[in-house]
């Protein structure tokens, strides 16, 4: 059963998918005969276009998963490499909140309806707003709809990967949601700045209230810092996050991806994740310090096992290049 992997943050350029993209390459090369699937739920459709995958017009996307138009197998792209498949994403998940919206509209009608039927003897019930109240929350619940729309929709492919390692876009909404509703483990990047560290603290709140109502065996994964910059600020701001999660019994990572002008002219000339085309690079290397401390709490597998990592492609480097 694949173990599902989700990066997320509420915030936009806090590099979701770098590193979405690296954590996979770094799987691939500690883990050869791991099969793993890469989700993309941006309608930016970064991680589908890294993995070199091209959408044709009639091509399904993630979008057509959450309408229902598509089933996951129906969407799954293979790419340049034969273990890593990707389910891409393009621009018509920026129409998804309204077509979900016209969607949930007449599913509210329906259950209206069926409610009048139900109580046809008693109409008087549902004439007052906390009677219908009542009677809705009894009979039907509206936001399943809503926050939960990925349900099921990978139970017939989870034994056919290993790691199923989503991409989630800058928003706490429905998408979002709805991944966090089926993962096993999230984690949650932010760049040390004010405005990062309010970003994990809302997050980690929606995380919390999806894992009591719909996902109880949810992990916090950690708390991952990101584009650090050797500063005063960055230093009182990863201080402050440490305080935070260790006050609330959260992860922080010791491994901190610092910002590196040189990885996106790699990334572009080598067409995959830098730490596929150069393990051995010292920025590739954090993901691979990453990987190892997430093996070492055990957020690589569904029951915490610690897993024995067949090619250990840690180097030990402490500084980018």
């Amino acid at each position: 059963m694949a173990v599902g992997i989700t990066v997320a943050a509420n915030k936009g350029g806090v590099g979701k998918t770098l590193i979405t993209l690296n954590l996979a390459g770094s799987i691939r090369k500690s883990f050869p005969d791991a099969k793993i699937l890469v989700v993309d739920t941006d309608a930016q459709g970064n991680t589908t276009k890294s993995f070199r995958v091209k959408i044709k017009n009639d091509q399904n996307t993630i979008y057509d998963v959450f309408m229902g138009n598509a089933t996951v197998e129906e969407t799954i792209v293979h790419t340049y490499d034969n273990l890593i498949d990707v389910l891409p994403a393009n621009a018509d998940n920026n129409y998804l909140e309204f077509d979900k919206m016209e969607e949930f509209r007449d599913t509210i009608l329906e259950w209206f309806v069926d409610l009048v039927k139900k109580f046809k003897e008693n109409i008087s019930e549902l004439m007052t707003l906390e009677g219908l109240k009542k009677k809705m929350n009894k009979h039907i619940d509206p936001s399943s709809n809503y926050f939960n729309a990925l349900e099921g929709t990978f139970d017939n492919v989870q034994d056919k990967y290993d790691f199923i390692i989503f991409d989630t876009p800058p928003e706490l909404k429905q998408v979002t949601s709805s991944v966090l509703s089926i993962a096993d483990v999230v984690l949650v990047p932010y760049e040390p700045d004010l405005n990062g560290v309010d970003g994990v603290t809302h997050l980690i709140s929606r995380v919390n209230t999806l894992k009591d109502k719909y996902n109880p065996d949810l992990r916090i994964g950690g708390v991952l810092a990101n584009k650090v910059y050797n500063t005063n600020l960055h230093a009182k701001m990863i201080n402050t996050m440490m305080k935070y999660t260790n006050r609330n019994n959260y992860h922080y990572f010791d491994t901190e991806i610092p910002r590196s002008i040189s990885f996106a002219d790699k990334l572009v000339r080598s067409g995959m994740p830098i730490t596929m085309s150069a393990p051995e690079n010292k920025f590739s290397q954090n993901f691979y310090k990453l990987l190892n401390e997430m093996n070492e709490i055990g957020l690589l597998t569904k029951d915490g096992t610690i897993l024995e990592i067949p090619n250990q492609l840690y180097l030990n480097v402490e500084e980018d290049e």
